[in-house]
This record gives structure tokens, sequence and C-alpha cells, in this order.
């Protein structure tokens, strides 16, 4: 798969202006509707330049881990919370279930 830089033909180097320079030329030459392929190949391109990543639409729909952490006080206070709220007798559990 060739880089936004090839899709939009400019260099690694090139300037912001010369992004957007290079973008516009493209959709001139390739109008949304007569060339719907090509105009979403140089819409991605673009779009990936400006935002400064050089990542792909593959790129996109690849899982990545997820982390995340609690401070042991919080979960104390959550693991409570929920205890609290599950606790419930007999009587009242049978009178819910029927």
């Amino acid at each position: 798969m060739s880089t936004p830089f090839e899709q939009l033909g400019i260099a690694p180097d090139a300037s912001p202006k010369d992004i957007k320079r290079a973008y516009h030329a493209k959709l001139k030459q390739f109008p949304a509707h007569t060339h719907p392929q090509e105009f979403k190949a140089i819409r991605a391109a673009y779009d990936a330049l400006r935002q400064g990543s050089t990542a792909t639409v593959e790129d996109f729909f690849k899982r990545k881990p997820l982390e995340a952490s609690f401070a042991p006080q919080t979960l104390a206070t959550l693991r409570e919370q929920a205890t609290a709220a599950v606790q419930i007798d007999l009587k009242t559990l049978t009178r819910l279930t029927f």
C-alpha cells in the first residue's frame, strides 16, 4: 500500500501549505462523482497527513490493548457498594421473583 505522501505526489518533508496545495490539485484531477475510489484514497491520505499521522485504514481496525488502572481504595468502595446493593433477604427475593 502506498503512503499518504505518494498518494498526494509530494515529498515526505513537504510543508502543510504544500500538502494542502497537492490535495486540492488531486481533487481537481479526480473529482468525487467520476472517481469515487480515488477521491476516498486522496481524502484519507490528506486526513492522515493533516493529523500528523501515517496511520492507514487497516491500522484503524487493529486491536489495541486496553490499559486501565484503579486505585485500591476506589475498588474497595465500589465492591462495598455493589455488595450492599445485592444483599437482600430470602423473603424479599421470593416476593420479587413470584
